[in-house]
């Protein structure tokens, strides 16, 4: 999910598969229809256990699909980070902060946050970088805001998920992350696959493809995907003009 405000340079029309935005997160509905399936089907593999989900990247993907995997009475813990604080508090937190099984916070104690994981389904945490937009002229500075406390969070939980979506900021960075966060069968999504800047971080995964429109999946298992995703998941991607 990229925010309003964030990362989303345009493709030619021509080069997409599906470019018709969904009302379920700000991506293709081709996408953002994977992203849903891909959850339901990691969630059956869970056996009845909670699917632990990351989430680098907060806003309209949190709230569907959290009231996604509570509709179908999947058991879940979902950790959202956002870096742009106003838009954390006037968009995201209000909405959270009315469900009785989810709370948002601008604070990341990791004790604290642990302790809100063990007691609710939800649990959102924004930080105060502000509008970052290092792609455009004259805002190459946002590139190097401090945002170590936003891609550490979930390391110093000292926590097991099952699945790691990278789609705010430093997302190489945060793909690297979940290289120490997941199970062994767990999986990491990328989005906005087709940047190249992205891409020297999968050569670290066992196993790596792309999917949708934007979507990349890594692994450190051996596998081709096929056993969470339809085959025509792995056909025609954006590219870069």
């Amino acid at each position: 999910m990229t925010t309003p405000s964030g990362d989303k340079t345009p493709i030619p029309k021509e080069k997409w598969w599906s470019e018709t935005e969904s009302p379920k997160a700000w991506m293709s509905v081709r996408d953002a229809d994977l992203y849903e399936a891909l959850l339901h089907r990691v969630a059956e593999l869970r056996a009845g256990e909670p699917l632990r989900v990351v989430e680098w990247g907060a806003g309209r993907s949190t709230l569907w699909y959290t009231s996604f995997l509570a509709a179908l009475g999947v058991p879940y813990r979902w950790l959202a980070l956002e870096h742009h604080g106003q838009f954390f508090q006037e968009s995201l937190a209000p909405q959270l902060n009315q469900r009785p099984d989810a709370v948002a916070v601008d604070h990341d104690d990791a004790d604290t946050i642990r302790a809100l994981l063990a007691a609710n389904n939800t649990v959102a945490v924004g930080f105060g970088a502000g509008d970052l937009r290092p792609f455009l002229p004259g805002r190459e500075a946002d590139r190097h805001a401090d945002l170590d406390a936003y891609v550490s969070l979930p390391r110093r939980l000292g926590l097991e998920w099952d699945m790691v979506v990278t789609d705010g900021r430093k997302r190489r960075r945060c793909v690297l992350e979940a290289l120490d966060l997941l199970n062994p069968a767990g999986f990491v999504l990328l989005h906005d696959a087709w940047r190249t800047h992205y891409q020297c971080a999968w050569s670290e995964w066992t196993s790596g493809r792309r999917f949708g429109d934007e979507w990349w999946i890594g692994s450190r298992a051996d596998t081709d995907f096929t056993d969470v995703l339809p085959w025509h998941a792995f056909e025609r991607h954006a590219e870069l003009p």
